[in-house]
C-alpha cells in the first residue's frame, strides 16, 4: 500500500507486540494455578489407575502364571493316576482267570462260571434247527416238518418236566405209533438214559444249558423205501444246588449224546408206521452219581474233592 506522496510507511516495531498492556495467558496446568481446585472422584480414580498401571500388569501376569502352573500340575497328576489305575486294572484282569461264583449266603452264584457251559444257551434255545432243503424225494416242507418233530422230541426227552419226573407218555406220543410199544421197554431197564433224562422228585436241576448240532440226509431203507435220517449230537449240562463250601462246577452234571432219528417217506406206508422213529442212541456222562444212574436217575455226584469227582460212569 502507498501514500499520496508515494512514500512507504514505516513497518511496525517488532518489540511493541511484547509490550502490549494485555499480558500473555498460560494454561493453568503449566502454571499450577489449578492445584487448589479439588479433583472429582472419577479424576482421582483415573489418576491412581494411571500411576499403578504398571504394578497391576505385573501382578496380573504373576497370577496368570501361577494358575497355569497349578492347572498343569493337577492335570498331570490326574493323568498319572488314570494311567496307574488302568495299568492296575489290566494287571488285575490278567491275574484273574474266570469269574469265581459268589459264596456269601443269600447271594446267587453262577454255577456255570468257568465251565464249558458258560457260553451255552439256556434250555431249548440251544436247539437250533439247520436250514431245511429238499432231499428228494423229500420236499423242503417235508424236511422242515421232520426237523421240527426231532426238535420237539429232544425238548421233551431232555428238558421237559414231565420226563424229568418220570412221565414218559408225552415223549412217546411224538413218535410213530408202531414204535411206541418197543420204546416203552427202554424205560423198564434204564436204557432210555441214552436219549432221555429222569431226575426224580427228590432232586432238581436249577438250570439246563445246551449246545450241539443237527444233520440230515436221505437214505434208502432195507425195504427199499426212502428215509430221511436225522442225526443229533448235543451236550446237556444240568446245574444242581450244592453246598456253598464246594466249587460251583461241583454242581454241574453233564451228558453227551448222539441220537439217530428216522422219518420214512409217507407214500405207500401204513398210518401206524408214519412219523418219527428213534433208531439208535449213545451217551456218556460226567460228574454223575453212578449208583443213582444205574437206578435210572440222572443226579450230580456228591462232592468229595479232587478231579476224581468228575470221572464218567
Amino acid at each position: 500500500m502507498s501514500t499520496e506522496n508515494g512514500t512507504t510507511p514505516p513497518g511496525p516495531d517488532p518489540y511493541v507486540v511484547a509490550t502490549r498492556g494485555e499480558q500473555v495467558q498460560l494454561p493453568s496446568w503449566m502454571t499450577g494455578a489449578d492445584a487448589q481446585v479439588p479433583l472429582t472422584r472419577a479424576e482421582r480414580f483415573r489418576l491412581v489407575w494411571s500411576r499403578q498401571r504398571g504394578k497391576r500388569y505385573v501382578t496380573l501376569v504373576v497370577v496368570l502364571a501361577l494358575v497355569l502352573i497349578g492347572g498343569t500340575a493337577v492335570l498331570g497328576r490326574v493323568t498319572v493316576d488314570r494311567v496307574r489305575g488302568g495299568s492296575a486294572a489290566a494287571a488285575s484282569a490278567e491275574a484273574s482267570p474266570s469269574p469265581v461264583p459268589l459264596s456269601r449266603v443269600g447271594e446267587p452264584r453262577d454255577l456255570f462260571a468257568g465251565t464249558l457251559g458258560a457260553d451255552f444257551a439256556v434250555g431249548e434255545a440251544g436247539i437250533v434247527l439247520p436250514q431245511a432243503a429238499a432231499r428228494p424225494p423229500f420236499t423242503t416242507r417235508e424236511v422242515a416238518a421232520a426237523l421240527t418233530q426231532v426238535r420237539a422230541a429232544l425238548i421233551q426227552a431232555r428238558l421237559d418236566l414231565s420226563m424229568i419226573l418220570g412221565d414218559t407218555e408225552p415223549f412217546l406220543a411224538l413218535l410213530a405209533p408202531a414204535s411206541r410199544a418197543q420204546m416203552r421197554t427202554d424205560f423198564e431197564d434204564s436204557s432210555f438214559l441214552h436219549y432221555a433224562t429222569r431226575i426224580g422228585s427228590q432232586d432238581s436241576a436249577d438250570e439246563i444249558r445246551v449246545r450241539g448240532e443237527m444233520r440230515y440226509r436221505a437214505v434208502t431203507g432195507d425195504d427199499g423205501l426212502p428215509i430221511l435220517r436225522i442225526t443229533t449230537e448235543y451236550v446237556w449240562m444240568y446245574a444242581f444246588d450244592v453246598p456253598r463250601t464246594t466249587p460251583g462246577r461241583a454242581g454241574i452234571a453233564t451228558i453227551r449224546d448222539r441220537v439217530v432219528w428216522e422219518v420214512p417217506h409217507p407214500d405207500r406206508l401204513p398210518a401206524a408206521k408214519r412219523g418219527l422213529w428213534l433208531v439208535s442212541a449213545q451217551a456218556s456222562t460226567s460228574n454223575v452219581d453212578c449208583a443213582r444212574l444205574g437206578e435210572g436217575f440222572f443226579v450230580v455226584e456228591p462232592w468229595t474233592g479232587g478231579p476224581g469227582s468228575f470221572q464218567p460212569c
